[in-house]
């Protein structure tokens, strides 16, 4: 039983909250007669799901031409996707429509980019800004890179300058080669809403001598290394630390931190997806490293406790437009109940 549901069974008030702008517009709530979250079985597409990521099937795991395989995308243009690359990119690839953050979930691979090298490891996102040219080689372990594609540019926004990040120590630049490949024809794909047009080009699209910026645009950060920001002692909403400048697209931290559960919730305007990274302990019915986790807006739900003794790391992410799994995303997935996030009873082998 839930804690709502003890409180209930108690003659405790179910209260429910409904907002705008996610956590930062207009607030109103209501007293429930029943917990609002529950279900007993829906139809259609906008329902909450969850799968594991890895259990989405890649192209790019057995062909090295294969772009990562698409498994959610948004009216807006924004995508999530999904590699397995077991195999240098034998192209080179520049994003016309979109940012790119890379989370690697699993493996080490090295993003070669026009603006120099930088490696992605467990836990790290790698940003790559749109129109910056790129190609990706697994270094080690079998790799599983989840991929946002935000159309709108991305920038840090943190509470404060100092404290969530430490932007000196662990925010990142790709660095230049230090033995350059040898300069030969490449293609360099240009991937746009509609399709990808290939240039062949006489050299190395990424071949280059120096960086003449201040730095490089292309970053990593890991999510170990980004600091839950709380309000003693009840704990309150999380902060975001990298959005859109119209906050079409807000990234949190999720991770374990101290407060009390979270309050039944209906989002007015923001789809919320949290990606489960890893434990050691689990976050409500959440315990696969790997757990992606959709609650589409106007869905109620109250989800489980952060405050969780050993921690576990997850991040938060949340778009204003709409989301929809393609079919490789609804084959991996099952339905989800919006209490403590587990499988839903009326899905098939549900529990």
């Amino acid at each position: 039983m839930t804690e709502a549901k003890e409180g209930a069974a108690t003659g405790a008030p179910i209260i429910e909250g409904w907002s705008r702008d996610g956590f930062l517009g207009e607030r109103a709530g209501l007293v429930r007669a029943h917990y609002s979250p529950d279900y007993i079985s829906v139809r259609g597409p906008h329902a909450p799901r969850r799968l594991n990521i890895g259990d989405v099937a890649c192209a790019d795991a057995t062909d090295p031409l294969a772009l990562p395989t698409v498994f959610a995308t948004a009216a807006s243009g924004l995508r999530l996707s999904l590699s397995r690359r077991c195999a240098p990119m034998p192209f080179v690839l520049r994003n016309v429509e979109a940012e790119e953050v890379h989370f690697i979930q699993d493996g080490e691979m090295e993003f070669r980019t026009d603006y120099g090298v930088i490696v992605g490891t467990p836990g790290d996102f790698v940003h790559i800004p749109r129109c910056v040219a790129y190609t990706v080689r697994p270094l080690k372990g079998a790799v599983l890179d989840f991929i946002v594609e935000s159309p709108v540019n991305l920038y840090f926004d943190t509470p404060s300058p100092a404290g969530m990040i430490h932007f000196g120590n662990h925010v990142l630049r790709a660095g230049p080669e230090v033995a350059p490949p040898a300069d030969a024809p490449l293609e360099l794909w240009l991937k746009s809403f509609d399709d990808v047009t290939v240039f062949t080009k006489a050299h190395d699209p990424l071949a280059a001598h120096r960086l003449l910026a201040a730095q490089s645009p292309v970053w990593k950060l890991n999510l170990a290394h980004i600091q839950p920001v709380t309000y003693w002692p009840h704990g309150g909403p999380p902060s975001h630390f990298l959005a859109s400048p119209n906050n079409e697209v807000l990234f949190y931290t999720l991770s374990a931190r101290p407060g009390g559960r979270p309050p039944i919730h209906v989002n007015a305007d923001y789809e919320e997806i949290v990606h489960y990274f890893r434990g050691p302990d689990p976050w409500g019915k959440v315990s696969e490293p790997g757990t992606f986790t959709w609650v589409p807006k106007g869905v109620p739900h109250q989800g489980p406790s952060e405050n969780v003794e050993r921690g576990y790391l997850a991040f938060l992410l949340e778009t204003r437009t709409t989301l929809r799994l393609t079919k490789a995303g609804l084959e991996a997935s099952q339905l989800m109940e919006t209490g403590t996030y587990g499988r839903h009873a009326s899905d098939h082998g549900g529990v």
